[in-house]
């Protein structure tokens, strides 16, 4: 804590002290009441400069501790289709804040359909969104918080699209990016137009992130098909960081 108090905070108390000096020895020449109006503002800027070195010091200390802005604990996916050309995608996020203000972020998704989807949120407001006609580049969004987030404060973010595969394009998956350490993650598939008899199992995956997104994916197990409720569901505890996560099944 010293070597940052040194670094940081130092500078901005010798700049006080010069300016105290400058302005000390002006007050020697003006008057009584001219020296009180010097004496206040120059105390004002003293205090306003050591505070903004407190908190770049803080600042730095948190972004050196901890790399990204925020830390993901709980991700929810839900993936909706009636007909198996119209769906829905759903996204709950659990994160908790690891800066001193945090007022937005960035979400990366891709839709492999040729129509681009309708995107909003029930919690957050959506902004600069950005799509890539190329398949193997990550879509992105920003989504600004309605509150400021302050340290170690936790909000769930929520992301929703209204997808159309009219022309049969859209690839049958879903997927995670995992940067960074999880808790858990859920994933929940529901094909309501898949028949009765209907019992094919889907595949779990991943791959590393630095490849492209839909290549070299590596077989982690099963998924089942529950008949009765017409979905698939998967949960995952503690998941490796460093991989995106695909559930994949049948069209």
């Amino acid at each position: 804590m010293k070597k940052y108090i040194s670094s940081f905070i130092q500078p901005y108390l010798a700049f006080a002290a010069s300016a105290c000096s400058i302005i000390g020895l002006a007050v020697v020449i003006v008057s009584d009441k001219d020296a009180t109006i010097i004496a206040l503002i120059t105390l004002c800027m003293c205090l306003f400069f050591i505070l903004i070195g407190i908190l770049l010091a803080i600042d730095r200390l948190l972004r050196q501790n901890y790399r990204k802005d925020y830390k993901s604990i709980s991700s929810f996916y839900v993936y909706q289709s009636d007909d198996g050309v119209k769906s829905t995608f759903e996204c709950f996020r659990l994160i908790q804040c690891k800066r001193m203000f945090l007022s937005q972020i960035e979400y990366k998704f891709k839709w492999s359909g040729s129509l681009m989807p309708k995107i909003w949120s029930n919690s957050q407001v959506i902004d600069n969104i950005v799509h890539h006609d190329d398949s193997q580049q990550w879509d992105s969004a920003i989504l600004m918080f309605k509150k400021p987030l302050t340290y170690n404060e936790s909000t769930v973010v929520h992301i929703m699209t209204q997808n159309d595969d009219h022309d049969g394009k859209a690839k049958p998956c879903i997927y995670c990016k995992l940067e960074s350490p999880i808790d858990v993650m859920q994933f929940r598939v529901l094909l309501a137009y898949k028949t009765d008899g209907y019992a094919e199992k889907a595949v779990f995956e991943r791959k590393r992130i630095s490849q492209e997104i839909d290549l070299d994916y590596e077989y982690l197990e099963s998924v089942d098909f529950n008949c009765l409720y017409k979905q698939y569901y998967h949960v995952v505890v503690n998941p490796s960081p460093g991989f995106t996560y695909r559930l994949r099944w049948t069209k």
